[in-house]
């Protein structure tokens, strides 16, 4: 009988367990930085007592100087396996360890693990000792002679085990956890309409018997109310020791589509593997049904409909942290995006968390997710066969999210001196469309015609005219320019930023220090309203995302009175302070009405005579200064301004009201100016 299935992409790697037990390990953990002898039972080692996620970086790795440590750390626990599983399969499945990692139990080596971000699992059956207390360590570099991805990239290379890591407790037969760390069940959509959608589905079996065992995978598909919509299932003949690959289609007649932040609906799949009566192995997975094209004059469009992607490039990583992030923090991070506007983000520049691929499902924002291939490459076959397990891993971990649409291969590959990545570079680019012929592959470049842009489906460009070079009106000239001169090549910008100190201030727009630390709030919230402005008289842009969602950690800079940081972000590092830029895109990306008075923080004036700049979407706008209202002129993009004013000596009360049918907003701020007289 034909096994019949729903598409992609899930929104959630929720995991219904049956006989399949898994266990977060991630307290009761120690560190250390000295070198540990395996072999010695009687070294003395000085241990620091940590959980997971975890990264020997947090401090240095963010203060400037370029000197964090990048070596090896060592990690123990003393887990504890019950006699009673003598008859599971265990495994560790660590959600990520920066960069090259070994695994020890007991004193024995399960595997190693080269690269960092991506998922990996180790089948620790053979080494266990039931009943008692087994040593568990583990070998962690972010040494600098790896020939691992990244060689090189403007942020800091955290190190540790910077996910958590868990126990999994399987039946003899099981859906396999060692297929490059994924979950080992796949559904491809092959044809997706309005209509209808012809899906495959693909389920890894494992059989860790000595006998070979007659296995049934079956399926409940169900809508989101849990009525079921179909149910099927296939008998298997599994050899012993062998992994054996299900594969069946199915089609759905009118399909509830994911369709972005307007309807992000999923459906609920329900696979099991059985022997006999007996549920061996189960998976409950969301999963969402869509469509879509990247046109080169009409962008992006989702399920038939014009649908621009416009919002952030997003760094995983926090103050004091590092990547070693929650997925409480994950969220915040999301939902802070969210409500600015943004229906897509750019997963910088490395796989994130699964928590952050099931929320933007759930959510409907759309994304692109890349592998960590950044500014060069080293011309060896290692270094080749690392970034291909990196992008295998990033698409069979990730491939059930509705949210992806794109697998990015590069980011500026060409920006430093080294071997011509073109040969990688195809060699990465035909690997997608190996694995997943459903998606595109692309790129992100900081030079607009090298031989590399050409080789993936679509490209997009990282630009800062306006900050490291050209001025902020020449981004629209540059993309036109491009896209007459390669009308067929369907382009983005992947990244476009200014760099900003929320408590540096000046009176008008003068431009700041790029490489010193003279970066005016003031200056990138012009940045971005130039910005903004180009893009909307350009919808050939398939994807734009600001650079960046946040400040981030980045040792080597010392720029904008920040040393250790990446300041172009629109909220600052430790999330307290949404800059101006922020609540910019947020008036024209959500039509929620709101009203914010801008250079709020330039409290301190040294001129009377100035001018006042707010944001508001509302039918109407009121400004007041001490209590006397002042004129406004309404220009493009919400952007209201009023004419030269007058500041008094001492306090200056500002007071803006905005009115949108029957609601009314306000916003306050206070200004000092101290007169020489």
């Amino acid at each position: 009988m034909k096994l019949i299935y729903t598409i992609l992409i899930s929104c959630c790697w929720l995991l219904s367990y049956a006989n399949s037990q898994r266990f977060p390990i991630n307290d009761n953990w120690k560190f250390t930085k000295d070198n540990i002898d395996i072999s010695s039972t009687s070294q003395k080692v000085d241990w620091t007592d940590i959980t997971l996620p975890h990264t020997w970086n947090g401090q240095d790795g963010q203060d400037g100087g370029d000197n964090y440590y990048r070596g090896t750390g060592w990690y123990m626990h003393n887990l504890k396996i019950d006699k009673n599983d003598r008859n599971k399969c265990l495994y560790l499945r660590f959600g990520a360890a920066n960069y090259a990692t070994e695994v020890f139990l007991n004193g024995v080596s399960v595997g190693t693990h080269f690269g960092g971000y991506t998922a990996f699992a180790f089948d620790i059956t053979p080494f266990v000792r039931y009943g008692a207390s087994n040593l568990l360590l583990v070998k962690v570099s972010n040494a600098e002679n790896l020939a691992i991805p990244p060689l090189s990239a403007d942020f800091t290379f955290f190190g540790g085990l910077i996910r958590g890591l868990e126990l999994i407790k399987k039946d003899k037969v099981h859906f396999t956890t060692e297929d490059y760390g994924s979950n080992g069940v796949y559904i491809r959509q092959d044809v997706v309409t309005d209509t209808e959608a012809k899906l495959s589905f693909i389920a890894k079996v494992r059989n860790t018997d000595k006998k070979k065992q007659k296995a049934i995978v079956s399926f409940i598909i169900k809508e989101r109310n849990g009525e079921i919509l179909k149910e099927g299932k296939q008998e298997v003949m599994i050899l012993p020791e062998t992994t054996t690959s299900v594969t069946n289609t199915c089609q759905i007649d009118n399909p509830h589509l994911w369709n972005g932040k307007k309807d992000p609906y999923l459906y609920i799949v329900e696979v099991n593997v059985m022997v006999g009566t007996r549920v061996m192995d189960n998976y409950t997975v969301p999963l969402g049904i869509r469509y879509y094209s990247i046109d080169p004059e009409k962008g992006f469009i989702l399920n038939g409909h014009s649908y621009p992607l416009r919002g952030v490039s997003l760094h995983e990583e926090r103050r004091d942290k590092g990547n070693a992030v929650s997925d409480t923090e994950r969220k915040e991070d999301i939902d802070r995006i969210v409500a600015m506007g943004s229906n897509y983000i750019r997963l910088s520049h490395y796989q994130h968390g699964d928590f952050t691929y099931r929320y933007l499902d759930s959510l409907g924002i759309v994304c692109w997710t890349e592998t960590p291939v950044i500014n060069k490459i080293k011309d060896t076959e290692e270094f080749a066969i690392n970034c291909e397990t990196g992008l295998k891993s990033l698409i069979r971990q990730l491939y059930n999210h509705p949210s992806i649409v794109v697998w990015g291969v590069s980011n500026e590959i060409n920006y430093r001196k080294g071997p011509n990545p073109v040969p990688l570079i195809e060699r990465l680019n035909k690997l997608v469309h190996q694995e997943d012929p459903t998606r595109l592959s692309t790129l992100a470049a900081m030079f607009s015609e090298r031989p590399t842009n050409f080789i993936t489906d679509v490209y997009s460009n990282n630009r800062y005219d306006g900050w490291y070079y050209n001025t902020v009106e020449e981004i629209g000239t540059f993309a036109d320019k491009l896209h007459q001169k390669y009308p067929q090549r369907c382009i983005g910008f992947s990244e476009y930023g200014a760099g900003a100190h929320p408590y540096q201030h000046q009176e008008g727009k003068g431009k700041p220090d790029i490489d010193g630390h003279w970066h005016p709030e003031a200056y990138q919230t012009y940045f971005h309203e130039g910005y903004l402005k180009a893009i909307q008289q350009r919808p050939y842009l398939w994807s734009t995302s600001i650079w960046a969602a946040y400040d981030f950690a980045s040792d080597s800079r010392n720029e904008g009175n920040q040393p250790g940081i990446n300041d172009k972000g629109l909220i600052t590092h430790d999330r307290q302070i949404k800059k101006d830029a922020y609540y910019f895109y947020k008036v024209n990306w959500n039509p929620e009405p709101m009203v914010y008075i801008c250079e709020r923080r330039f409290t301190n004036r040294t001129q009377p005579e100035t001018s006042l700049k707010l944001y508001s979407n509302c039918e109407r706008v009121v400004l007041k200064l001490n209590g006397k209202e002042i004129p406004l002129e309404k220009g493009e993009n919400h952007v209201y301004l009023s004419g030269k004013i007058t500041l008094k000596s001492g306090v200056n009360n500002v007071e803006a009201y905005a009115y949108q049918e029957d609601k009314q907003l306000e916003d306050k701020v206070v200004w000092y100016y101290l007169s020489e007289k």
